[in-house]
């Protein structure tokens, strides 16, 4: 099992358990832009993944990437509430394989389409939007608290 396969299986762990109102973003270490995110709301799980538009072209995912993000799942930007990132939704509540789809497809994104050498380059933030955007700590992640 890699370290990327490990993350995964946390990932998608956490995801199951976050209430409605709650926000997490995984973002690389430093101020790179490179990132994905997670609302919970109490109709779905909103995932997002950052598009090229937002990028130093050095960092950018490129027609390669490009296509591994797309062929991970993920949706195209277009100019929706979703900008120029690429997204997908999920109904929730949602089956843990559906969990664990996502967050195949998140580590798809970032290690192969964003080219980021491994769940040690990130870090967190997560919040509940609804109560009054107080921290969420998330030990399953297995990644340092940012925020």
């Amino acid at each position: 099992m890699t370290e990327w396969d490990g993350f995964s299986e946390r990932l998608a762990e956490q995801l199951t358990s976050l209430a409605a109102g709650s926000v997490l973003i995984l973002r690389e270490v430093g101020q790179t832009g490179r990132y994905a995110q997670f609302l919970q709301s109490e109709e779905r799980v909103e995932a997002e993944l950052v598009g090229d538009h937002h990028l130093d072209p050095v960092l950018r995912a490129g027609e390669t990437g490009c296509r591994l993000i797309a062929g991970a799942g993920w949706r195209p930007p277009e100019d929706t509430v979703y900008g120029h990132n690429w997204w997908t939704e999920l109904p929730w509540p949602s089956s843990s394989v559906a969990y664990r789809e996502l967050a195949g497809m998140t580590v798809t994104g970032l290690r192969d389409g964003l080219r980021i050498a491994g769940p040690q380059a990130l870090v967190y933030e997560a919040w509940d939007g609804r109560k009054g955007n107080r921290l969420l700590t998330l030990p399953l992640l297995g990644l340092t608290a940012q925020g």
